[in-house]
């Protein structure tokens, strides 16, 4: 038998959110193809078996495959049968065996078996990002929580700064989440979406970019999680984690950190899964309470201790109705309740010392609940359809925890840094999202066409009552108040794509596609009060194979991407609030009379004709080869250029807030929003080696604009679209240059080695240059503004960081001889941490006289707010059964 094997390839031109694809080619040895041939398709994550017919060009494609690995047998009464085995099929991608050559039958022929490797170049996609799957991730020293593990991959880097992972120059709150194909990212503001432990999780799929029209966008990067399943077989596991400050070495504190004493993390779970009826009805459950306690200093009060209970836990059924047509229900969760010490809502800054406890004494729940049913629907082998149906329910509560935290007013000291009085943000809200959407895929010749309708409905309840109180100076006080109440806002958007993804030889494939987004805010008198209604987005991607098929490919592609805006800006611009900024001369708790001002009553704004989304343009260029056996070399260029972008902003000639697109219309005055990304990457990987596997990555980059993004990580401000980033013209003088997180050199290395003798080593390894710092200065409107002293980004940069961790596992069954697999882990992160900064305080003054001199200045500048962690341990098991 010849026949032609080029190991796993995929193709993400069908990718689904929770499943993956398989294709391949059969040929005889003339090259004819070879029709009515059977493919049959099992595996332990498939109920029964499924099986399709070759068409008349000796293809054969399944879809809507469950991941996890396959067996698939080829048969034909003329010629020999051959089966492989150990087909991975993974997350949103699309396998294949390549070009099949079988032998003609004789008399005496046996079967053919063939071992499949893991997959080596990904030959049909432009798109940017990696999978990880739980065999990878569960060797090396992540922490328990899979957002963590997006940080291995290259152009995605940790930020110090409050935010979530940052990818390709976005900041964290451009990301979104999915688990089991329904968005958990929340919708409120976008800090973070639900949280699981990866023990919950099967494979991890990150998109960053160059992906099709099918998938909804953001500005940052896409997580997609898909959490295990059950089986024929009942199968499960227990495991338990510990850590506490006796296995952590003594950090160092920051200016603006609140210091820490004892503390103790600690959680354990279990999970189940298996048949309720054999091929048919599979159930899946898991649950995993999580326990956090920590001593905290509120300085001048003591200690006291901030506790925090977080309950996770999943769902799944998997019923398989017909052969044509099959349903999974999920339902899984992450609500928690603290006791927080310190954990204020927004950034109003760290105190040196407290009048009394109260105002770091807060109430706070949070978490989400989802539910999901998807379905697949095959009318024939050359068209199926897809449904979905899911709903999301997210809490933020953030309360005084006493009853002098309620009902005073914050007072700060800005000379002494001392606090006193109450809790100065108070908020309580309830968000959910519903979504409904319906996907068709039609096989046609060399053309697999697909288009899809999705409705989605972000819905937000708020509650927030605030003052703060700050004096400056015994002749100069400073007074917010806010008030919003009970509002009910949301936003709605319907999408529509349509896609084409053309084999036009076998060295060469287009993919292309436009994409529809419409944005609707429904103010909180209950009717539509801004349109967003021309987001189109086309996203195409050209690969070319040179040479002999299989072994490396040159890629470019080109596409427009829109970030769906959250619940937050539809709050802050079509919502009845009121504010106040109020100016003494005097202490107003004494004499409230006198000062000056100003008050916002804010009705819903007048809506914007032709207000523009929020967007980018990405161009990509790449090269990918195969080396040896199980080893991928891989160069690509990336470049993001932000398009255009929403903020409010303080209009120069009448100081009216008022929001829209920077240098458009109203806020023309104003520059255009800039944030300009480039990229080269670098990356070597082996797969598919029996004892050792390995990711190493190398990324040389620039991030440059006068705009670091949805979170303004210049003060870490997490309100994305209304930031202070725009809010007045004298801030952005001297505004352009390097961004905040910028770095421009980072090295990764993850990688794991079994030993013979039951222990597996894994590490973690990044070494990252250091980010750009700012002179910030007092404006002509006091604080919260500040203006730039320098030109952005010239005040220095943070140290290098190196970071070294790893992870000791020693697998028990050889020992045990029974279904129970016990395994010992033992984590050790930052070994040899250097504890250097990662962030500066960066306000030099906090304002300036009628003179335009700066005054009152900052007695911190110039101090490191954080530093990296000290070297620490965790210790953990986990028995499999």
């Amino acid at each position: 038998m010849i026949y032609t094997f080029f190991g796993l390839l995929f193709s993400p031109a069908r990718a689904q959110e929770i499943t993956g694809n398989l294709e391949g080619r059969i040929i005889d040895s003339k090259g004819q193809p070879v029709l009515e041939a059977k493919v049959e398709l099992s595996s332990p994550a498939l109920q029964g078996i499924r099986e399709i017919a070759t068409d008349p060009r000796g293809y054969f494609r399944f879809f809507a495959l469950p991941i996890g690995p396959y067996t698939v047998k080829i048969l034909h009464p003329d010629y020999q049968e051959i089966t492989f085995q150990e087909v991975l099929v993974l997350l949103g991608k699309t396998s294949t065996l390549g070009v099949i050559r079988p032998n003609l039958r004789f008399k005496e022929a046996h079967e053919v078996i063939v071992v499949a490797e893991k997959p080596v170049i990904d030959l049909f996609s432009t798109a940017q990002g990696a999978n990880l799957s739980s065999s990878q991730y569960e060797l090396l020293p992540v922490q328990r929580d899979y957002r963590s593990l997006v940080t291995l991959l290259p152009q995605a880097n940790q930020s110090f700064l409050g935010d979530e992972a940052n990818f390709a120059g976005a900041t964290g709150l451009e990301n979104k989440y999915f688990i089991d194909g329904v968005e958990v990212t929340d919708p409120f503001r976008g800090i973070t979406g639900t949280n699981l432990p990866y023990n919950f999780v099967q494979e991890i799929e990150v998109r960053t970019g160059g992906y099709q029209a099918e998938y909804r966008s953001s500005l940052g990067g896409v997580v997609n999680v898909v959490t295990y399943s059950g089986g024929d077989k009942l199968h499960g596991q227990l495991f338990g984690f510990f850590a506490n400050n006796r296995f952590s070495g003594e950090p160092r504190q920051g200016a603006l950190e609140v210091p820490q004493g004892d503390f103790a993390q600690y959680d354990f779970g279990l999970s189940l899964g298996g048949p309720v009826l054999r091929d048919r009805l599979w159930f899946f459950g898991a649950y995993n309470p999580n326990f956090e306690r920590e001593d905290v200093l509120i300085p001048g009060c003591g200690y006291y201790s901030d506790r925090k209970t977080t309950h996770h836990f999943a769902a799944k059924l998997s019923w398989r109705v017909n052969a044509g047509n099959s349903f999974v229900f999920t339902v899984f969760g992450d609500p928690a309740e603290r006791r927080g010490i310190g954990e204020t809502f927004g950034s109003i800054g760290t105190p040196t010392a407290f009048a009394n406890p109260d105002p770091y004494l807060a109430d706070i729940e949070t978490g989400g609940t989802s539910l999901s049913l998807r379905g697949n629907h095959f009318i024939s082998n050359n068209f199926f359809i897809e449904t979905s149906l899911s709903r999301t329910t997210y809490k933020y509560q953030n309360l005084a925890d006493t009853e002098r935290g309620r009902s005073e007013t914050l007072f700060i000291d800005a000379q002494t840094g001392i606090w006193s009085g109450g809790v100065g943000l108070q908020v309580d809200t309830f968000s959910t999202i519903t979504n409904v959407g319906i996907k068709g895929t039609l096989l046609w010749g060399r053309h697999t066409l697909k288009a899809g309708f999705e409705y989605l409905h972000k819905q937000l309840r708020y509650d927030e009552n605030s003052e703060i109180l700050t004096m400056f100076s015994p002749a100069f006080f400073f007074d917010w108040h806010s008030e919003k109440n009970d509002i009910k806002v949301s936003n709605r958007l319907p999408s529509l794509f349509i896609q084409n993804s053309w084999r036009l030889s076998d060295h060469i494939h287009i993919n292309a596609g436009l994409r529809w987004d419409g944005q609707f805010w429904v103010g909180s008198d209950g009717k539509v009060a801004q349109r967003i209604s021309h987001q189109f987005q086309p996203r195409i991607g050209l690969i070319f194979q040179p040479g002999q098929p299989g072994t490396q490919k040159v890629y470019a592609s080109f596409g427009r991407f829109y970030q769906e805006l959250s619940t937050w800006p539809v709050l802050s611009y079509a919502a009845e609030s009121f504010m106040r900024f109020w100016y003494y001369d005097h202490d107003p708790r004494t004499d409230p009379s006198g000062g000056y001002g100003f008050e916002i009553m804010s009705a819903i704004q007048p809506e914007i004709n032709g207000l523009k989304g929020q967007y980018y343009d990405e161009f990509s260029l790449g090269y990918e080869r195969q080396l040896f056996d199980h080893f991928k070399f891989g160069l690509g260029g990336l470049y993001r250029t932000l398009r255009e972008g929403i903020e409010n902003a303080f209009l120069p000639d009448t100081g009216v807030s008022a929001f829209g697109n920077p240098g458009r219309g109203k806020l023309t005055a104003f520059p255009r929003m800039k944030r300009q990304y480039a990229a080269l990457e670098f990356t070597l990987e082996k797969t598919s080696a029996k004892n050792f596997s390995f990711l190493a990555s190398y990324v040389l980059s620039k991030n440059y604009g006068n705009y670091a993004g949805l979170f303004n990580s210049d003060f870490n401000y997490p309100f994305p679209n209304s930031n202070g980033s725009f809010d007045l013209l004298e801030t952005l003088m001297n505004g352009t240059g390097c961004l905040p997180n910028d770095r421009t050199h980072v090295f990764k290395f993850s990688g794991s080695y079994r030993f013979d003798f039951g222990l597996t080593a894994g590490t973690w390894v990044i070494w990252q240059s250091g980010t750009p710092l700012n002179e910030f200065g007092g404006s002509t409107m006091g604080p919260p503004w500040f203006i730039f002293l320098r030109q952005r980004g010239t005040a220095g940069r943070t140290p290098a960081i190196f970071d070294l961790n790893l992870r000791l596992t020693y697998d028990l069954a050889r020992l045990t001889k029974t279904r129970w697999q016990p395994k010992l882990i033992a984590d050790v992160f930052h070994v040899g941490s250097q504890r250097k900064p990662v962030n500066f305080e960066q306000i030099r003054y906090f304002n300036q006289d009628l003179a335009g001199n700066q005054i009152n200045p900052n007695p911190i500048y110039g101090l490191a707010t954080r530093y990296h962690p000290p070297m620490s341990m965790r210790l953990g098991i986990e028995v499999n059964f």
